[in-house]
């Protein structure tokens, strides 16, 4: 059966509004297979629940291979790195510090409480180990408040402060049990909701609070309304119909950033006709405005992206040149400058990019305030954009969509340190292989190794006709080796024994018991010799033991007498094919995949008895034998287990045998009996041995938007 492939599409929240969007321990010679072949979406556990430090990346988990010591990681994902959670704080020197985990989702917005810390806003259902709706305040010392924690029905875009009253703006309809449209005050000391209601019809994207009024920006329109109330003020009146994007205060002034940027009266929304940022640009926006004495900051996703203007006339300083390029933003788009900060001679940026200054950085820069030119601050790499940057107290936060720090490039594969989990720098795949991994003594292969042989309900094309990639990579660095790389009709199955590759292909159309041909190559890549499978029949999987090739699917033979007796696994020599006699389990119906450990041979797949006359058992879909067959007494199926996911992987893991199906069953390897699992994950994408232990992965979704969308892989190590 050919792997279906999962696909994934992911759009950043911040840009999808701008666009229009709507969201809605086995040896390094060992054989192990991935479950490439199902889609699961797994329920646990959430981001915020993540051991610490643990492993992901930006993309699912389908198997972890132990080998020697490395663990390979294999899924379909672009970068690892350290989960971070999607808030982080720094020092002024860029250095990270202590901070709450959010548990899932983004920032969007910060402001400082003018005591060090931060009030946080975005959509996120944890914080800290605390459940959350989308508000926060960390402290100086980078701890949660646990006073602080009001809970949203939806996502918080916009916030402002004002002395005891956190005023915030978003999309939700509720604000703890109090009903509130868009908008909502609430107090700083406990987080209960004011009196102050301003119901908004559409979703609340900026708010900027001066002296006697709060503006509010939304999806069509900018108002003013009373602080303490929430009345709107009729002496303000502004012609705009477009969504804001910015506003901020200075100089008697009230920017506001749309499509376009304009300076309006503070007590009337008059536009001032003197100010002159230029002619608009259509679907490019202005994304942060910051006003100090000596201009005015403008952040945008045009392609000068920051500029400094007269407060005034609106005209370019030219002194001011900083130079942005890329875009690592969550769902694609321009690249873009989304806040800022002024650190005295330093501006903090934040935004969608991959360099300023030329220098390579993700999403967060640190430039001098006077000339744009990238000053030497060692900000993190973070894998999405940076939605917001605060200064309080000496210390920076900044939050986004992103999820990890410092991570690098790999293309669905990965190699770890065994022991540590961390990843290996000097492996890098650049290429996108898909498939099973198996590991040969020179090198990693890629290849969709797992098939059910034909499809019975197809009677016009009872099997697949297609040609199969075998890719080859170094180990060691994950450089392609082309020479080592195969194209194959109607691939069957692969597996290694020491330097050699043994390739399995079939040969003709018969629906269930073609002719297979066995091929194989030496370390060069080179066809050293050939030979026919001893039996008609389809392969499904390719194992061995013992030198030899194991062979799983079903096969056609007579009995002595004469009769037909099927099989459905074949142990032969590896030199020539030849059929080891002694070496007949009689399974009754086709088998799908093997493990190996040791001198014992598990087997799963389509069938309920195996060893037939006079000692046949009942075996439910698996069993265990010896490397000749013998049948092992001590281990019995489960009275309870039906045989379901006989079309599923199963893994040798020391004590125990692992069926990677959803609900991931782990079997006592001598009994056979359930046992519990040995990782803390319920369903597990994969498991694998780690020393003292176990290495685990699985496959969650972040919550952005209400929705479970943006996919991360996880993984981490148990004793």
């Amino acid at each position: 059966m050919v792997p279906r492939r999962s696909i994934s599409v992911a759009v950043p929240f911040t840009l999808a509004l701008a666009l229009g969007l709507t969201l809605g321990a086995p040896s390094a010679t060992a054989q192990q297979t991935s479950p490439g072949s199902t889609l699961r979406v797994q329920e646990d556990p959430r981001p915020g629940d993540l051991p610490a430090g643990s492993l992901i990346t930006d993309g699912s988990i389908f198997d972890l291979v132990h080998a020697g010591d490395r663990i390979y990681a294999v899924g379909a994902f672009g970068r690892i790195g350290r989960y971070q959670g999607a808030g982080d704080r720094l020092d002024a020197t860029g250095a990270q510090l202590a901070s709450p985990q959010l548990a899932d989702g983004q920032i969007s917005v910060e402001v400082s409480d003018g005591a060090g810390g931060w009030y946080l806003g975005g959509d996120f259902s944890g914080i800290g180990g605390k459940a959350s709706g989308g508000l926060a305040h960390v402290l100086a010392d980078g701890s949660l408040d646990p006073a602080f924690l009001p809970k949203t029905n939806g996502l918080v875009s916009a916030i402002a402060l004002v002395g005891g009253t956190l005023y915030v703006g978003g999309d939700f309809t509720k604000v703890g049990s109090a009903s509130r449209a868009g908008l909502a005050a609430v107090s700083v000391a406990d987080g209960s909701v004011l009196p102050f209601d301003a119901p908004q019809s559409r979703r609340v994207t900026e708010l900027e609070a001066g002296p006697t009024a709060l503006y509010v920006g939304t999806e069509d329109h900018l108002s003013a309304v009373n602080l303490l109330t929430g009345a709107t003020l009729p002496a303000f009146t502004s012609t705009s119909a477009e969504e804001v994007h910015a506003l901020t205060l200075g100089g008697g002034h009230l920017y506001v950033g749309t499509h376009k940027l304009v300076a309006l009266d503070p007590t009337t929304g008059a536009v001032d006709a003197t100010f002159n940022a230029g002619a608009a640009q259509s679907g490019r926006y202005y994304h942060s405005l910051l006003w100090t004495d000596g201009g005015l900051y403008v952040g945008s996703d045009r392609t000068d992206r920051l500029q400094v203007l007269d407060p005034e006339t609106g005209a370019v300083d030219p002194t001011f040149n900083a130079h942005f390029a890329g875009s690592n933003g969550t769902f694609g788009g321009p690249g873009g400058v989304y806040d800022l900060a002024l650190d005295g001679s330093h501006l903090w940026v934040a935004g969608s990019f991959t360099s300023a200054g030329g220098v390579a950085t993700d999403g967060l820069a640190v430039l001098d305030a006077t000339s744009g030119t990238r000053v030497d601050v060692s900000t993190p790499k973070y894998d999405k954009q940076v939605n917001a940057v605060e200064l309080s107290g000496g210390a920076v936060f900044v939050g986004g969509t992103f999820a990890m720090s410092d991570w690098m490039r790999t293309r669905n594969i990965a190699a770890l340190d065994a022991t540590t989990l961390e990843p290996l720098r000097g492996f890098h795949m650049s290429e996108r292989p898909y498939g099973d991994l198996t590991i040969g003594s020179d090198a990693l292969y890629m290849a969709s190794n797992h098939f059910e042989g034909y499809d019975s309900y197809d009677v016009n094309h009872p099997y697949y006709n297609y040609t199969s990639s075998v890719r080859a990579f170094d180990p060691d660095s994950g450089a392609a080796l082309p020479k080592l790389s195969l194209k194959v009709s109607n691939l069957s199955g692969i597996t290694t024994i020491g330097d050699r590759l043994y390739v399995a292909q079939r040969l003709d159309n018969d629906i269930k018991f073609p002719r297979n041909r066995i091929t194989v190559y030496d370390a060069r890549g080179k066809k050293v010799r050939s030979f026919q499978v001893p039996l008609l029949g389809y392969v499904s999987t390719l194992s061995s033991v013992g030198g030899d090739l194991l062979l799983g699917g079903s096969f056609k033979r007579k009995s002595a007498n004469g009769g037909l007796r099927n099989t459905a696994l074949l142990r032969v020599d590896a030199t020539n094919g030849d059929r080891r006699p002694y070496f007949d389990p009689h399974i009754h119906g086709p088998v799908y995949d093997l493990a190996v450990q040791g001198s014992s041979v598990f087997a799963n797949g389509l069938f309920q008895k195996v060893f037939e006359g006079p000692t046949a058992v009942n075996s439910r879909g698996i069993t265990k034998m010896s490397s000749r067959s013998t049948r092992d007494d001590q281990f019995s199926t489960p009275s309870k287990f039906n045989g379901a996911g006989y079309s599923t992987r199963i893994h040798a893991l020391g004590s125990l045998l692992w069926f990677d199906s959803y609900r991931g069953r782990f079997l006592d390897i001598d009994s056979g009996e359930f046992v519990p699992s040995p990782v803390p994950e319920r369903h597990p994408s994969a498991v694998t041995t780690a020393p003292g232990g176990y290495a685990y992965g699985s496959n969650i979704y972040t919550n952005l938007n209400g929705q479970d969308f943006l996919p991360l892989g996880v993984i981490a190590k148990t004793s």
